[in-house]
């Protein structure tokens, strides 16, 4: 097989396991009032399953770096993706909230290990547009999920045959990384083969500080539109629940069609010119949504900013291998992706805490001052990247 041919391999193995690593993510909202009630707890305590996962993820985001110097990529990805699959696998046979709060902190280890590592692995050896697409493919995991789900109770069947599949699924994806391992180990770039810096060497990077805060600031931003906007729209503005849901939807699928189509953009257009203009659409599309001039003004201003949010993500994870050294990129991108998962907690928690006291519009205008706070971030970097001439 050729080097080409195997890089090609690799990217449509990656693509797979970015359908895999999202499908998790969207079952848990429509299992868990079967979950508590066959285990017998409060749906309160769906907080406390959050924070575990949370946990998990953040383990094995942080001590990526370290485990990556004892256990190659492919041994890597093949054992968290068999960890995925045994802890979704153990939500159907958990009897308390204790044995499930131990699945999902597994089922979190073993998907922030599968994001970090891959996510390490293609900024060195993918282009920006492979990047996008990869996280294209996260999105169309994460709405299979829900509708795998769904397809499973018309049919008669229970939430745990959904938890069986994508178990299984995530399993054979381990399997099918076992068989691979040689393959990973032979694309692997000079950079991954590098001895990574250590955590205090890598937060004294210029830049460094700013870029993991983009990804904080731009994860609690995404995930908190996605969260409170359908609250927003029927609770506050009297948008009917048929229509908020339509948007909402709108939403999702411009962000996860937008990742598609910003990939083929940087095959032409470089990485940071596509991020000034992703940041910019973002400010313009939370003002709007916050001015709510009138009804088809914001339902645009939901479809921009899902659009200009698509690439932001990928493309900083891709902007990586050139900002730092090849040392200090896989430990940054690790902190990168471990505030990516704070400030999707914490950013929409924190707009609810406000909203008990100054109502849901808040919501809005919180909205439009982390996108505010996301583009000056990014500026600096640009600035940055510009006046050292770094090249994308």
């Amino acid at each position: 097989m050729t080097s080409g041919n195997k890089k090609k391999l690799l990217i449509s193995i990656s693509f797979i396991a970015f359908i895999s690593l999202g499908l998790p993510d969207g079952l848990l909202g429509i299992a868990w009032p079967f979950i508590s009630d066959k285990i017998g707890i409060p749906l309160e305590k769906l907080g406390l399953i959050l924070m575990a996962f949370v946990a998990g993820y953040l383990t094995a985001s942080l001590s990526n770096s370290k485990i990556s110097a004892y256990v190659s990529l492919g041994w890597l990805l093949s054992l968290s993706c068999m960890l995925t699959g045994v802890s979704l696998i153990a939500f159907t046979w958990v009897g308390g909230l204790f044995f499930l709060l131990l699945a999902a902190y597994f089922l979190g280890t073993g998907g922030g290990a599968i994001d970090t590592s891959l996510n390490i692995f293609a900024s060195a050896n993918f282009s920006p547009s492979v990047v996008n697409w990869l996280h294209a493919f996260y999105g169309i995991g994460a709405t299979s999920g829900p509708l795998l789900l769904t397809y499973l109770f018309t049919q008669g069947d229970s939430w745990t045959m959904g938890y069986f599949i994508v178990g299984g699924i995530q399993i054979g994806l381990g399997i099918v990384f076992l068989s691979t391992i040689k393959l990973w180990k032979s694309q692997a770039s000079a950079a991954q083969d590098t001895k990574a810096g250590s955590f205090r060497e890598s937060i004294q990077q210029p830049m460094a500080f700013l870029s993991i805060l983009v990804f904080f600031l731009y994860t609690g931003f995404e995930i908190g539109v996605g969260q409170w906007l359908y609250t927003i729209l029927t609770q506050s503005r009297g948008i009917a629940e048929d229509t908020g849901g339509l948007w909402v939807s709108t939403y999702w699928g411009s962000l996860t069609l937008g990742r598609i189509f910003f990939g083929f953009v940087l095959r032409k257009s470089s990485t940071s010119k596509v991020l000034s203009l992703g940041t910019i659409g973002i400010v313009l599309g939370s003002m709007m949504l916050y001015w709510d001039v009138n009804a088809n003004l914001s339902f645009f201003s939901v479809a921009l900013i899902g659009l200009s949010c698509a690439p932001i993500f990928p493309s900083m994870i891709a902007l990586a291998s050139t900002l730092f050294q090849p040392k200090f990129a896989p430990t940054l991108i690790s902190f990168q992706i471990s505030a990516a998962m704070v400030g999707g907690a914490l950013l929409p928690a924190s707009s609810g805490l406000l909203a008990e006291y100054f109502g849901l519009e808040i919501i809005s205008f919180s909205f439009a001052i982390q996108a505010i706070l996301l583009a000056l971030t990014y500026a600096l970097i640009y600035r940055f990247k510009k006046r050292n001439a770094l090249t994308d």
